[in-house]
């Protein structure tokens, strides 16, 4: 998988954003350049197969006409073995331009978004534009997925009336993600929860929203390891998102998880991909993502099915970032434990 930043900034300024918002960079990709690296991969690598995610910044803030550049060269190369997705906020005039590329390029017509209270849209007015988009898009038979940043506000909130308000505009799918300390979480250190009321709201969402005609890909994740077949180092718990993509900055330079990506980065696409793939730096990363954990993690009774969660989270005081109590729960219903 591949995240493509087309752009650095964006048009909100959104509190946790780990690309700093519309203080980051005003500069855009290079098509043509990033796209020809990225098919170097189809040598470089045993995945036959790739995804690639428009990302940012706000993505479509790039011109469209370098967009459809990258597009057609990687779908020239890979064909039906690439698929491309797009992460969006959403927060601007969609153009018909903007609505043609969602549905012919977008793979499976399916757009993301992104919703978080009081952290994202300025005013009443982005709001509103972002409902009305979603609904516009839905109207027009795409499917959207919504990523919610977990933040203090988010967990104070009750499950069952955020999955009641996405399925009121026609959501199909909610994913919830952890903030972690990059880009303006930075200098936002009030709006990150406690490990413990993200705890408890793990809990209280699988209580109320686990039978919800919105999917859930946070709980799916956690319910995936106590199936039949179980997988469980599904999600973030799988502790190989470094192994797996890449993220490539606009600026050319290329790093693994996009949260980091802005500074963390350890290549660039002027170097060859076996090079970049190679590097000391990355392999340092993968390192650190697949050995260090805290040592309160072995004596956990549910460590073979965390794995200490992702490496990027943290620890506070004698709490795991990870969703410790619905994991004992279900391990206990599955007789794991």
């Amino acid at each position: 998988m591949v995240y493509v930043k087309t752009t650095e900034t964006c048009n909100l300024n959104c509190s946790h954003c780990f690309t700093s918002g519309s203080k980051g960079r005003k500069i855009y990709f290079k098509p043509k350049e990033t796209a020809e690296w990225c098919n170097g991969l189809d040598s470089a690598s045993c995945d036959k197969a790739i995804h690639f995610e428009y990302h940012g910044g706000e993505p479509m803030l790039a011109p469209m006409e370098d967009i459809m550049e990258f597009y057609n060269i990687t779908k020239q190369h890979w064909g039906d073995r690439c698929t491309h997705g797009i992460t969006s906020n959403l927060v601007f005039k969609i153009k018909d331009e903007h609505l043609t590329f969602f549905k012919e390029c977008i793979t499976g017509g399916y757009v993301a978004t992104s919703w978080d209270p009081n952290i994202r849209f300025a005013n009443e007015k982005q709001r509103k534009l972002w409902e009305d988009n979603v609904k516009m898009l839905v109207a027009e038979g795409l499917d959207i997925k919504c990523f919610i940043s977990v933040s203090k506000d988010v967990v104070a909130m009750d499950p069952l009336e955020i999955a009641d308000y996405m399925h009121s505009l026609g959501i199909v799918d909610i994913s919830y993600e952890r903030l972690t300390h990059n880009g303006n979480a930075t200098i936002n250190m009030d709006i990150f929860p406690h490990n413990r009321e993200l705890d408890d709201f793990w809990m209280r969402m699988h209580q109320t929203t686990k039978d919800h005609p919105v999917s859930n890909s946070f709980l799916e994740t956690v319910y995936a390891k106590f199936d039949k077949v179980a997988d469980t180092r599904a999600g973030t718990f799988c502790r190989d998102c470094e192994q797996k993509l890449h993220t490539i900055n606009a600026d050319g330079t290329i790093a693994g998880c996009p949260n980091s990506a802005p500074t963390d980065h350890y290549g660039h696409i002027s170097q060859p991909v076996p090079k970049v793939r190679g590097c000391f730096k990355r392999m340092e990363i993968i390192a650190q993502e697949l050995h260090v954990r805290d040592m309160r993690c072995y004596s956990c009774p549910v460590f073979d099915i965390c794995h200490s969660d992702c490496h990027q989270l943290e620890w506070m005081d004698d709490v795991c970032p990870a969703p410790k109590s619905l994991m004992l729960e279900l391990a206990k219903e599955n007789k794991w434990i």
